[in-house]
């Protein structure tokens, strides 16, 4: 069978139904948290941990992947990651216990991590410098429709069905996802290391990463504003549905709305970035991220106490996140070609390691009120500013003007 060619929108699809396998597996049980305590017996604080669970396995994974990759090519590592994905998925089905499920999902993100180390990688052996951050931006647009979907299905699958058929529906979709890699997807990674997994070259390679400043700066940036993103994600059906009242089924559609600005943002970087260069982007990005944020405390704080006063900035902080993390993306692993793998890996590491933090700390800040919710958006936004100044003035002096291979394809065409 014929494989997609870089210059596919296939790829791009493709390539990001790899990436947001994670964030399906994460926002399909979204509505069905507030109903899971009741069936568990459980606490906030603890049916929070099934998210911080996720995002911790996703964290420690992904700094094998990428070197893994690095050595061995990109489509048998990711093969293996979606194959535990889909086995941990139908195992959480038959969950007895918080504990159990807890553990489950933990090892639902070890398989589900594979997909956006792998496809950020494959993005940067196809492409380069504000090129590749075009892709990432439109990868972007087609996965922030998945997290604008997955909460409506998910509410009517625990309507219907209860919360397990939401695991059973991620675990189908893997299978989708493995299909799509073996039949479509040929082979990026041309030259492979045959040192990647020596743990000297391992460590040479991530302290190499840990000493550039670009690179640093970058990574900051996403991580924070991913953070502010899963805050949201941790907290919204806690506050949406337990202090505004909102329905299972009608909480999908605030988040589609949340998710339609993400989409905008990453609409907005991949037909400007090429124009601006990815560090003005990011730069902006985050402006509007602190603004946003700054916004979403002030109603809090006025009292205004609807689900729009939460859901309406965050609209925009979401466009700010698709604006600043795929650049972010990009302008760090730009200068690495050689260790793309790794430089994805840490990256990834760093950013799944920073939003377990923030969901525990929202699960625990938890008042009944969307306030601490607002505070811990708005400071990860005011974080991504302060971090993106310095960053951006070293990533324009820097900036990689690398060949590309090939053009990337817009989602909403040219």
């Amino acid at each position: 069978m014929r494989k997609l060619t870089p210059d596919s929108r296939a790829l791009v699809i493709v390539l990001a139904l790899f990436t947001s396998i994670g964030a399906l597996a994460t926002d399909t049980y979204l509505p069905s948290l507030p109903a899971m305590e009741q069936v568990f017996s459980a606490s906030t604080a603890e049916i929070q941990l099934t998210l911080s669970a996720f995002m911790l396995g996703l964290a420690v994974s992904q700094l094998f992947y990428g070197p893994m990759s690095d050595r061995f090519g990109r489509k048998p590592v990711m093969f293996g990651g979606l194959a535990i994905f889909i086995a941990a998925s139908f195992a959480c089905t038959i969950a007895q216990s918080v504990e159990m499920l807890i553990g489950l999902r933990f090892f639902q993100a070890v398989g589900a991590s594979a997909g956006p180390v792998l496809a950020r990688a494959i993005a940067r052996d196809l492409h380069g410098g504000d090129k590749a951050a075009r892709m990432l931006s439109a990868m972007g647009s087609v996965m922030g429709l998945v997290p604008a979907i997955a909460p409506i299905i998910g509410g009517y699958l625990e309507i219907w069905w209860g919360w397990h058929a939401s695991f059973l529906f991620v675990g189908l979709i893997g299978i989708v996802a493995i299909a799509a890699l073996v039949l479509k997807i040929a082979e990026s990674l041309h030259s492979p290391d045959p040192e990647a997994l020596q743990p000297l070259h391992l460590a040479k390679n991530f302290h190499s990463l840990l000493r550039d400043r670009i690179y640093l700066g970058y990574m900051a940036c996403g991580c924070f504003s991913f953070a502010g993103l899963f805050a949201f994600i941790s907290g919204s059906s806690f506050v949406l549905q337990g202090v505004f009242g909102v329905a299972a089924e009608n909480f999908g559609l605030y988040f589609a709305l949340v998710c339609l600005g993400y989409v905008a943002g990453t609409q907005i970087a991949t037909r400007l970035t090429m124009r601006v260069g990815l560090a003005r982007m990011v730069w902006f990005g985050a402006l509007l991220a602190a603004a946003s944020g700054i916004v979403m405390v002030g109603l809090a704080l006025g009292g205004v106490d609807r689900p729009m006063a939460v859901v309406g900035p965050h609209i925009f902080f979401m466009a700010s996140v698709g604006m600043v993390l795929p650049q972010s993306i990009a302008g760090a692993l730009t200068p690495f070609p050689h260790m793309a793998g790794a430089a994805s890996s840490l990256f990834g590491f760093v950013q799944m390691s920073c939003a377990a933090l923030v969901g525990a700390l929202v699960g625990r800040s938890f008042d009944g009120t969307q306030l601490p919710l607002t505070l811990i958006i708005c400071g990860c936004g005011l974080l991504t500013l302060v971090i993106a100044v310095p960053a951006t003035q070293k990533g324009r002096r820097a900036s990689p003007t690398e060949p590309d291979q090939a053009s990337v394809p817009s989602i909403a065409g040219d």
